[in-house]
């Protein structure tokens, strides 16, 4: 069974999956000067670019699964693509992937996670992968600071500002078993990771078996001090038990997430928020609400989109739902509308799996669908955030593909994965207009191939 679907392989409805200083780098990428616009531009041309990750990638010698991440230029040239600077079969890199500017250079930086790397001898701890943009370059790793078997450090990623976060989700946090942790790190201020949990001090929620806490991530303006980053944490399998600390009670697996306040320094104590999806909407075991996150701002307001993609949607069972919340400045993170999918819903097409939230010309929301139609050909539901219109569904996809299992916005591109596409997996990039994309996969057109290299799950994440 391929990997990213061997985690939730024995759910009833099957969907995906299933530290070192910053200052020791070495050179890794050699990039033109920096255009300032720094969102996306990895590669200093003055255009945003695109990240795509193909986690299993087999390397020569062997390497089977050591993974790869590729980098879209945004103009008309060839990508470039990166491997770990000491890559091991079945390390995952490129997992997870996100362009974002973590210094005042101008020019985006790569993280990259490998979740399945060993770190010290300490099987499957994970790692992240830091490659700095710009003309000097340069990597990193980060690590968690007492690197735990089967953790899987890096399942997760995001950023803001300088502050860069890392889940670990199957981490036995506090000697519960895959309680999960989060890791934060200052990419300005190179230094050990500090440590969340559902255990620490002002975080809501109690850590129990199977919770998953930090599965999903997401760093912004969520109603805390002015000035200071929020942090969004899913965990998708937790149970709806009331409470106190329990085990295999209440609705399983319902899902929750947390939002920890004003987390741009260490605290004795945080200030936090907890959501379970009955809050919300009815709710039922199994939502998986916090399988997925994303975040953008516009003005004053902060907008984070939150998946349940086995959430029930106008009595359809398991057929999905995005939850929105908002805050601003003068009002706390609040729910506010609901999305599903209007007509044909069906259970187990896993609307909300994946998620992208943009503010360029307006609040934009990406959802992704990749078990849609009976073929599980998958799709993408595009819709601009409060302005009433119907959204559209874009389906540029055959039969296996799973478009839609990754999603992400480049400037004012849409980015969709289809990993099972053709073999090897492919993108599909969309302007704002399109109506039909541009595909492009490993080892055509400007998409190169890393030496001997096998494409295995490339679009798995896109960043």
């Amino acid at each position: 069974m391929r990997p990213l679907l061997a985690v939730l392989a024995a759910t009833a409805v099957a969907l995906w999956p299933a530290g070192a200083p910053l200052a020791a780098r070495t050179p890794l990428n050699a990039a033109s000067a920096c255009s300032g616009t720094g969102t996306g531009d990895f590669d200093g041309d003055g255009v945003d670019d695109v990240a795509v990750g193909d986690p299993f990638a087999d390397h020569p010698g062997g390497l089977a699964g050591a993974g790869a991440v590729h980098v879209l230029s945004g103009r008309e040239k060839d990508g470039r693509t990166l491997a770990a600077p000491r890559p091991g079969a079945g390390d995952g890199f490129g997992w997870s992937v996100r362009l974002a500017e973590l210094d005042a250079d101008g020019c985006a930086d790569l993280l990259i996670g490998a979740p399945y790397t060993d770190v010290e001898g300490v099987k499957d701890a994970g790692a992240v992968y830091v490659v700095r943009g710009g003309p000097q370059g340069g990597t990193a790793r980060l690590v968690a600071p007492e690197p735990e078997a089967d953790a899987h450090f890096g399942w997760s990623l995001t950023s803001g500002a300088t502050l860069v976060a890392v889940g670990a989700p199957h981490e036995d946090a506090d000697g519960v078993a895959d309680s999960g942790a989060a890791y934060l790190f200052d990419a300005s201020a190179p230094g050990t990771g500090r440590r969340i949990s559902q255990q620490t001090e002002g975080v809501s929620g109690n850590g129990e078996d199977g919770d998953m806490f930090g599965w999903s991530l997401a760093i912004g303006k969520m109603g805390g001090e002015p000035g200071d980053l929020d942090l969004a944490v899913g965990a998708p399998f937790e149970n709806d038990d009331g409470a106190g600390q329990q085990t295999g009670e209440g609705k399983l697996d319902s899902g929750s997430i947390a939002v920890v306040f004003d987390v741009g320094r260490e605290r004795d104590e945080y200030r936090s928020r907890k959501w379970d999806l009955r809050q919300v909407v009815a709710a039922e075991a199994g939502d998986r609400f916090g399988y997925a996150m994303a975040y953008a701002e516009q003005g004053d307001v902060g907008y984070l989109a939150v998946g349940a993609p086995l959430g029930d949607a106008d009595g359809v069972q398991n057929s999905g739902i995005v939850q929105l919340f908002q805050a601003s400045s003068s009002l706390e993170i609040t729910a506010s509308a609901t999305f599903h999918q209007d007509t044909g819903a069906a259970p187990g097409e896993g609307y909300g799996s994946s998620l992208a939230l943009t503010a360029e010309g307006g609040v934009r929301l990406a959802v992704g669908v990749p078990f849609d139609g009976t073929d599980r050909r998958g799709g993408v539901h595009l819709m601009t955030v409060g302005d009433g219109t119907p959204g559209r569904t874009i389906s540029q996809s055959g039969a296996g593909d799973h478009f839609g299992w990754s999603v992400g916005f480049s400037g004012n591109r849409l980015v969709v994965g289809a990993p099972d596409r053709g073999g090897s997996g492919a993108v599909v990039l969309l302007g704002r207009n399109d109506a039909e994309g541009v595909v492009l996969a490993p080892g055509t057109g400007r998409v190169p191939l890393l030496d001997g290299a096998v494409p295995v799950e490339f679009g798995a994440g896109v960043g």
